[in-house]
């Protein structure tokens, strides 16, 4: 079985989903704006890319080429990662049937997008593929509602919570120690990760005004920021911020971290941090507790599905004094510590297991219908859905 993969070739998320299911089937990623040397694809998943469009003939151009490698691929299943966007728009154009949508959680969940609302385009190309989709594959069951809101079948959903590869997340302390010594860091110092993206959404600013309280208690705590997908603007904010508190070396900014080198982060910390406004399920999340490292998260209803307050996880409210009273918590009871990290191991490998989940897809795909080939290029509406996100910004 052929399966084209469409999805940002940047995303370690995506490649690793795709990698899994390579095992499987046979694969190859269709991605834009990604070297091909770039891409983390693993030796079962082939890759085509090309550069990013930046005018409208370059954007004709590219879409033309893009879709024309899928047809050559003939593929017995289109998935497309991420419900929405200009790639998915290309998906649309495609036309090749059975259609797979990932939903990610930003592409059906409004308040992940800028000013609380998505853009006319966006709605109007996520609304397209829900509805075209023959089946639908949501991380949480939470995300039902908000896939039914815009028009995906409630038939054709199915959680798949993807999770973690143990061989790749686990808890690997050699690593973690030449990391502390790379990094710099003192023997005692206590390592507290916020691993999340770096823009406003996932409230890192409450993680740095919670440091103070963490060090009167804790003088040795050390607060790592990852910068994946950084917003230049809100890190200088969160510079600011941490310079007013006076914190000093207390607040690290330290790149976007390697994917290969995610575990090791990991379990150098005494605890992950993330405490997002609105959520899906994160991988950081599955990736902590595959790690043995406990987690403090903001208080979401979402995360009531696979997680309990004191047993896996401690949650806390979206305020930076209730963030510290759970962080300091970990930090001083090695009893609570090890209830959640054996809990946490286990519930992963109960439901969170990557090469499990891809097994299950696989299953999935050999149950639709049949492949069937494009519908006729180049439909007013879907013309108008590519063109509209390719000129919006």
């Amino acid at each position: 079985m052929k399966v084209a993969f469409v999805g940002n070739g940047r995303s370690v998320h995506v490649l690793g989903r795709c990698a899994a299911l390579a095992r499987h089937v046979e694969a190859r990623l269709f991605t834009l704006g990604t070297p091909w040397s770039e891409v983390e694809a693993g030796p079962a998943l082939s890759v085509a890319s090309q550069a990013l469009p930046r005018t409208l003939p370059e954007a004709l151009r590219a879409g033309r080429t893009f879709l024309t490698a899928i047809d050559a691929w003939r593929p017995d299943v289109l998935h497309v990662h991420y419900a929405g966007g200009r790639l998915g728009a290309l998906a649309l154009l495609a036309g090749w049937r059975p259609l797979v949508l990932t939903v990610m959680g930003g592409d059906v969940l409004p308040e992940q997008h800028p000013g609380g609302r998505m853009s006319y385009w966006a709605r109007r190309t996520t609304r397209r593929l829900l509805a075209r989709a023959d089946a639908i594959l949501a991380k949480a069951d939470a995300l039902h509602g908000p896939i039914a809101a815009l028009g995906g079948d409630p038939r054709r959903v199915h959680t798949v919570r993807w999770g973690v590869d143990p061989g790749r997340f686990r808890e690997c302390r050699a690593a973690a120690d030449r990391l502390r010594g790379r990094l710099g860091l003192r023997p005692d110092d206590k390592v507290l990760l916020s691993p999340r993206v770096l823009a406003p959404l996932y409230n890192v600013e409450l993680l740095v005004a919670a440091m103070p309280a963490v060090l009167a208690r804790h003088p040795t705590s050390v607060l790592l920021v990852t910068e994946y997908g950084s917003d230049p603007g809100y890190r200088a904010s969160l510079e600011a911020l941490a310079s007013g508190l006076e914190l000093g070396d207390r607040v690290r900014f330290v790149g976007a971290w390697p994917g290969t080198e995610m575990a090791a982060l990991y379990t150098l910390a005494e605890a992950t941090l993330s405490v997002p406004s609105s959520d899906g399920l994160p991988q950081c999340l599955f990736e902590s507790l595959a790690c043995a490292t406990p987690i403090v998260m903001g208080r979401l209803p979402i995360y009531s599905e696979v997680v309990t307050d004191g047993v896996h996880a401690l949650l806390a409210d979206l305020q930076p004094a209730s963030i510290a009273t759970a962080t300091c918590r970990l930090l001083e009871s090695p009893t609570l510590r090890a209830r959640l990290v054996e809990a946490g191991r286990a519930r992963v490998s109960r439901i969170a297991e990557l090469p499990a989940e891809a097994e299950r897809v696989a299953s999935l795909y050999r149950g639709l219908s049949p492949a069937r080939p494009p519908r006729p290029r180049w439909s007013p509406a879907a013309l108008v859905d590519a063109l509209g996100l390719a000129l919006s910004r």
